[in-house]
């Protein structure tokens, strides 16, 4: 296949395109400094783009079978109070898709990005007030634009918990479509196993238009 990876330079993006290779598919990196992606491969190719500006991305996307996103931002003490990052990024990165004709989008999101009962007490009354509750509510609105406005984009929301830089279990990664998986390993997956578990969406075709939670085995 040939995939294009956004946000290849962070932990994750780097993970999507080392398992890519292993799997002999054809890689684009788009990113905002190529200096920073030392991988070296005869598959990849690294090029340089504004994920905020659509008309620099349609080159890149333009005949790839597929869109993988690790897009994310850094908590932060702003983001106590407010994260339009998610909402910011996806807008332009869909309008690019349309214009390069490609549907096939696979992206990182979260665990309880949307408020609901089954909710653990940590989770509701610690992490959301203190630390990550605008940003989940942001990818939660992304994945909301996705549903709602976009019925062309074959859109895949992969919903990860605590991500490691463990290597990969080697056991299938446990998912389900909902706001967590349960029973797991703990709330950790290491970076390779989310990546082994969007490409595995990208070949097969499956979740299309569906947010799915994922967990280690």
């Amino acid at each position: 296949m040939k995939i294009a990876v956004l946000g290849a330079t962070g932990p994750s993006g780097i993970q999507v395109i080392k398992e890519a290779l292993e799997r002999e598919h054809e890689i684009t990196a788009i990113v905002r400094n190529p200096d920073k992606l030392t991988e070296n491969h005869e598959n990849l190719k690294v090029v340089k783009a504004n994920i905020f500006d659509a008309e620099s991305l349609v080159p890149h996307l333009t005949g790839q079978d597929a869109v993988l996103s690790c897009l994310g931002c850094t908590p932060s003490w702003l983001s106590l109070w407010t994260v339009t990052f998610y909402m910011d990024s996806v807008k332009p990165v869909v309008t690019a898709l349309r214009r390069a004709n490609v549907n096939r989008f696979i992206f990182m999101s979260s665990w309880y990005t949307k408020n609901n009962s089954g909710e653990p007490f940590f989770m509701k009354w610690i992490i959301k007030p203190l630390f990550l509750g605008q940003s989940l509510k942001n990818m939660g609105e992304m994945e909301d634009y996705l549903e709602i406005e976009c019925p062309d984009i074959d859109y895949t929301s992969v919903r990860a918990p605590q991500l490691s830089h463990s290597a990969t279990t080697g056991t299938p990664v446990k998912y389900n479509e909902g706001q967590h998986v349960s029973p797991v390993s703990g709330f950790i997956i290491s970076r390779r196993d989310v990546a082994k578990f969007m490409l595995d969406a990208a070949e097969s075709g499956n979740f299309r238009r569906k947010c799915m939670a994922i967990g280690s085995g």
